[in-house]
């Protein structure tokens, strides 16, 4: 008898990005060509747009994962709470930012670590001058590798050649820029601003490939600037954007409704989904302006999964479907003072390597 035939690579591929990160953990010891599935950008995209978001908390003392498994229902919690172990100075304000399947961890005036949780991997760039907010890579040349953006003044970190770029571009001052709610696509980075002298909302992004920051729309609104907006990439390739009304609480999810073109097409948002239930909570409690996260589930397009922090300051998830939402508190409490810094992000976990390996240090627990 003939030994069956081998199925096409890019069919194996398209199977194994259906396939539970949990699972993948195991599969990645059959062969190497399966270990070495994450460095081919396709699968990685196929994957990452498949996949539930997990959302990643920081908390006075410690950074946690949440996984929901929405299989049951009727379970008491369906969640899963997991701690995660980086080491870090005590006391030092931090923030996390996502892109492509790892993390930033950055820590002011002391420099950023690029981990992956899942594949114990991470890497320490110390820095004690600049304040780091996100990551992307010049889409024009993405063999050139990741860089590390950076403020105060404006710097590029490049992984792959280890190497600083000061950015000498002309500075808007009357534009404030949400720095905290980057999001990474396509290798640039996407954030709210506010125009004090137009009075308008817009949405900026920062383009790696010519180092600079561009308007991408001016966002329509009738509110002031206390309402909630939070941004997020909606399957792989687009932009969402939670909006929440300050007066009414009536939560709007918005998507682009083309692809992220990065050649800069314009923007068109449309509505994806609206909640407008009695007594919905505030998402942003404006005593406290933490910024939330949220994903809408790629299963169940209606259902809105968001992490954010209610009145007590304690952390908490809150599912919509539908005119129903369920409250499920985490019993943690978050930093009052530390709003300016991201504590709430949504990711994928995956085994993709981190930029620089070779420099890696080892030890991350999970």
């Amino acid at each position: 008898m003939s030994p069956p035939e081998e199925l096409p690579w890019d069919l194996v591929g398209e199977i194994l990005s259906r396939v539970p990160t949990k699972s993948l953990a195991r599969f990645r010891a059959v062969c190497k060509q399966w270990n070495a599935i994450w460095d081919e950008k396709s699968f990685l995209d196929n994957y990452l747009s498949r996949t539930r978001p997990q959302f990643i908390i920081r908390t006075n003392s410690h950074i946690r994962s949440v996984e929901i498994n929405l299989n049951d229902e009727d379970q008491v919690s369906p969640i899963e709470v997991r701690d995660i172990t980086l080491d870090s100075p005590n006391g030092i304000r931090t923030s996390i930012h996502y892109c492509d399947g790892f993390l930033l961890f950055t820590m002011k005036k002391r420099g950023f670590a690029i981990w992956n949780p899942w594949s114990r991997q991470k890497r320490f760039i110390e820095n004690h001058e600049f304040i780091f907010y996100g990551v992307g890579y010049d889409n024009t040349r993405p063999e050139t590798g990741y860089k590390i953006f950076g403020v105060l003044p404006s710097i590029i970190y490049e992984c792959k050649s280890d190497a600083w770029k000061f950015l000498s571009g002309p500075c808007d001052k009357s534009r404030m820029q949400k720095l905290d709610s980057m999001v990474s696509l396509n290798g640039n980075l996407y954030f709210h601003a506010f125009d004090s002298k137009t009075r308008e909302c817009l949405i900026q992004s920062f383009d790696f490939s010519k180092d600079i920051f561009k308007t991408i729309c001016v966002l329509p609104s009738n509110e002031d600037i206390i309402s909630t907006r939070a941004l997020e990439v909606f399957r792989g390739d687009r932009l969402s954007m939670l909006t929440q009304s300050y007066l009414t609480r009536k939560v709007e999810i918005l998507v682009t409704k083309q692809k992220i073109d990065v050649n800069g097409e314009a923007i068109v948002w449309i509505n994806f989904m609206t909640v407008s239930i009695p007594n919905f909570p505030r998402l942003q409690p404006h005593f406290l302006g933490f910024q939330p996260t949220y994903f809408v589930d790629n299963i169940d397009e209606k259902r809105l999964f968001v992490c954010t922090c209610d009145e007590t300051a304690h952390a908490c998830i809150y599912i919509v479907k539908g005119d129903v939402f369920r409250k499920i508190p985490i019993d943690y409490e978050i930093d009052r003072w530390s709003f300016l810094y991201t504590s709430f992000i949504s990711y994928i976990p995956s085994f993709v390597s981190i930029p620089c390996i070779q420099r890696e240090e080892q030890g991350l627990q999970v």
